[in-house]
Formats: structure tokens, C-alpha cells, sequence
């Protein structure tokens, strides 16, 4: 009886730039990288799981899909908090780190993904996309939804062309997930939605009054 083979990521063309040092397999992690991961494992992941990824949108920080992705080696589940868009139908999302980012090596081996995004899961299929075209397109809108950590990593997508960034971020893979249901669309809690504006000022209101009550409680203490 012949194997059925697993699916996998096709290796497609135009190759990949190559990646700066630090970003290749097998570099050091650097210490920003190692921050983001402690950041994900102990605050990113329990708030997504607990149906709190709205809640951690903002336009400065971009808004958050926990992509559950079977390990290359253990066949484990493992989850993953990432920046997104939806555009064109499709969940969009960045290897930052680039070839040598481990979920992205993991998807290569297995391309099926369950993506929780907030307030709806889906499962889908990913590609990695390399047209530039499509890379024009949807990067700099990833980025721009994504305003804090881009700048951070010195990509500017409001100053600098669709070519510029392209250029900037060549050696990043693009990847699509495209659900198994059919083309989706944004939601108001996914970038580009207004439901943060809500969100953002209960917590600020929620923040006052509960400072207010600290304040109140020490006043009367120290009576």
C-alpha cells in the first residue's frame, strides 16, 4: 500500500533574500527575541486562550491571532500569538524572524493551522507567498496595523514606499491562511475595526476608578 505523503509548504519562487545575521538557523536568539518569547508564553497565550485578544488590540500594538501549529518534531500543538490582517479573504501574517523563525519551520512541514482570531477560530491552509505584487500589496498594510513593533524594528510604512518596505523586509516570509470555510472578512476587532476605541476606554475608565479606590483606601488608613 502506498504512504499517503503529508502536506507541506511548496518551496516557491522567487527565493528569499538572504537573511541578515542573526535572523539565520541556528543564529543566537537576541535578547528582543527572547523578551517576546517570555512576553507570549506567560501573557499573550493565556489572554488569547481566555478569549482576551480583543482586549489586547490596539492600532499600537496591532491586534493578535494564536495560530495553533502541529511541531515538525514532536507533532505537538503548539501556539503561537501573531500579528495580523485579514485582506482579500485570507488571514495574513509575517515571519518575523525570517527562515529561521520555529513556527514558520514547523508550518513548512505542515501547512494545516487552526487561527483564533477574536471572537471567531477558524481552520485553514497556509502559503507561503512570494509575488511581489501580492508582497506590496499586504505587507505594508501588516505593518501599519502593527505601528509600535514596526518602528521598532525600523520600518516605517507611513513614510516609506510599498517598494521600500518590500525591500526592507525581503528576506521575511509572507504567509496566507485561507480558511477552509471560504474567503472571510474583517471583524470589528480585527485591524482596521473600531471595536478597540470601546474596549481601550473601559479599560482606562475601569483603570481611574479603581486608582480612585486605592487612593480612598490609603486616605483612610493613614486618618
Amino acid at each position: 500500500m502506498t504512504a499517503i505523503a503529508e502536506p507541506r509548504i511548496d518551496r516557491p519562487e522567487p527565493p528569499l533574500a538572504e537573511a541578515p545575521p542573526g535572523a539565520r538557523p541556528g543564529d543566537p536568539v537576541a535578547p528582543a527575541a527572547r523578551f517576546f518569547r517570555v512576553l507570549n508564553r506567560y501573557l499573550m497565550v493565556p489572554a488569547t486562550r481566555a478569549g482576551l485578544g480583543a482586549w489586547l488590540s490596539t492600532p499600537v500594538g496591532g491586534a493578535i491571532v494564536l495560530l495553533r501549529i502541529r511541531g515538525r518534531k514532536s507533532g505537538l500543538i503548539r501556539e503561537t500569538p501573531l500579528n495580523y490582517v485579514v485582506a482579500e479573504g485570507a488571514i495574513w501574517i509575517l515571519a518575523g524572524l525570517g527562515p529561521r523563525t520555529e513556527w514558520y519551520r514547523n508550518l513548512l512541514a505542515d501547512p494545516r493551522v487552526e487561527a483564533v482570531l477574536p471572537g471567531r477560530t477558524v481552520t485553514g491552509t497556509v502559503t507561503d507567498v512570494r509575488a511581489p505584487a501580492v508582497r506590496r500589496r499586504i505587507m505594508p498594510a501588516i505593518l501599519r496595523s502593527t505601528a509600535g513593533p514596526s518602528l521598532a524594528a525600523g520600518v516605517n510604512p507611513w513614510r516609506e514606499s510599498p517598494d521600500e518596505v518590500c525591500a526592507a523586509l525581503a528576506w521575511v516570509p509572507l504567509l496566507r491562511v485561507d480558511p477552509d470555510g471560504g474567503p472571510i472578512a474583517p471583524g470589528p476587532d480585527d485591524p482596521g475595526g473600531t471595536a478597540w476605541i470601546w474596549r481601550q476606554a473601559m479599560v482606562i475608565a475601569l483603570s481611574i476608578l479603581a486608582l480612585a479606590g486605592l487612593r480612598r483606601g490609603a486616605g483612610a488608613l493613614l486618618r
